[in-house]
């Protein structure tokens, strides 16, 4: 606010009017420019905290969202870390139950196996009657808890080893079928046990499989899915 106390004490005083008002004005005059620039210069220096604290405000937001960014990163990380481990750690849980319960299954079919082994045929016991009583047994186990336990491919030999028995008429040419269906049968059994020097591989059991897989569709037996 302008001060007008120069111009009154002027006046009082008897100065000249002209110059005292003169001088008076200008001492007014003065106070309004200072107090229009002082003004100027208060609202420039809070626009430019104002700038300043709206630029740190903004650096301190884009710093606590980075760093929020990376921990949820780094939680998601670990999220898929341990639901990882703890699918290894089931799947190895499964699968040892899988080999335990395949231990008690798979002995009544390897006994079948062992009941068409070369000397049998020596001696003749292994007789067309014979052969249709084992191919009803290996049946019974195809439908049973070592068929249900069993992969596809240890299924579809059991399924030859079975056709083969039953069609044995007793000729070499029917005797050479249930040897090679029974050596199928034997391959597969190993490779669901994880028997042999890379048994546990799975690429190994894979290449296993599929050349049994093959050796099957040579011998133009249809697979479980087709029957």
């Amino acid at each position: 606010m302008a001060d007008f106390k120069p111009v009154i004490d002027a006046l009082i005083h008897g100065e000249s009017a002209a110059l005292a008002v003169y001088v008076a004005l200008i001492g007014v005059l003065w106070q309004i420019v200072y107090a229009i620039v002082k003004d100027r210069l208060a609202r420039k220096d809070a626009a430019e905290r104002f700038r300043l604290e709206s630029e740190k405000f903004a650096s301190q937001s884009k710093l606590d969202l980075a760093r929020f960014e990376h921990e949820r990163g780094l939680e998601n990380q670990k999220f898929e870390y341990d639901k990882l481990k703890w699918r290894e750690t089931l799947s190895l849980e499964v699968a040892k139950r899988l080999l335990d319960a395949r231990l008690e299954a798979y002995p009544p079919i390897w006994e079948l196996v062992r009941a068409v082994a070369r000397h049998t045929q020596r001696s003749d016991e292994l007789h067309p009657d014979r052969c249709k009583a084992l191919a009803q047994d290996v049946e019974t186990w195809r439908y049973g808890k070592g068929g249900l336990l069993a992969e596809d491919t240890t299924r579809d030999a059991a399924l030859a080893l079975q056709s083969a028995l039953w069609e044995y008429d007793g000729s070499p040419e029917g005797y050479r079928k249930v040897r090679l269906a029974r050596r199928l049968v034997r391959k597969a059994l190993r490779a669901d046990m994880g028997l042999g020097s890379e048994g546990q591989d799975i690429f190994y059991q894979t290449a296993v499989r599929q050349r049994i897989a093959q050796e099957l569709a040579a011998l133009g037996v249809p697979r479980e899915g087709g029957e």
